[in-house]
């Protein structure tokens, strides 16, 4: 039996690093000086991309909300890839999408390995969980360690029973108040489809 989190993975994007002597200058107690003074970040990404078996990929802007889709308010872009060989059914290998792929992995990872050339086998999901994880801990923990690595473990853990919990001290991020899970939304139906 293959666990939920084996093959069902959250991840996001921060980065730790030494912070400059002038951080000390700080003297507020907001949560932006305490990720400074500790030289964590988030990364934000605005572009959208999406990368299916090394052939297929959409690159774009839209958000999935009611402004990107109606057509008429914010003007959106994207761009989607399709790579075959002589045949729909020859897929390519070493060819435009996979290096795309091959490129994002390896500037939010820090590294590539060999094992990353089948993202579809179980060894490869495990590889980037463990790096990822290595990099939340990297992230979390009082010394600061300039880790390679931008791709983090997203903090929560999934009980058998499909419960999502977060997976820190009080439920919030480092530094901050801002809570790992969000809140339920008053505006989206808890039940999207019947």
């Amino acid at each position: 039996v293959v666990s939920t989190q084996s093959t069902g993975n959250f991840f996001c994007l921060g980065k730790r690093e030494t912070p400059p002597a002038s951080v000390n200058q700080l003297t507020d107690d907001t949560p932006t000086t305490k990720m400074a003074r500790n030289g964590r970040a988030m990364i934000y990404v605005h572009s959208k991309a999406m990368m299916v078996d090394d052939i297929y990929a959409v690159v774009g802007s839209a958000n999935i909300n009611q402004r990107s889709m109606d057509g008429r308010r914010d003007t959106e872009i994207a761009v989607g890839c399709f790579e075959t060989g002589e045949s729909e059914t020859d897929l390519v290998k070493n060819g435009h999408v996979q290096g795309l792929r091959k490129s994002l992995w390896t500037e939010h990872i820090g590294r590539y390995e060999e094992v990353f050339d089948s993202p579809e086998s179980l060894e490869c999901v495990h590889r980037v969980r463990e790096i990822a994880k290595q990099n939340w801990d990297s992230y979390v923990k009082k010394e600061i360690d300039d880790s390679a690595g931008h791709l983090l473990l997203y903090p929560i853990r999934v009980k058998k029973d499909g419960e999502i919990k977060p997976n820190t001290v009080g439920g919030h991020f480092p530094d901050t108040t801002a809570n790992i899970l969000g809140a339920k939304s008053s505006y989206l139906p808890s039940r999207l489809t019947v």
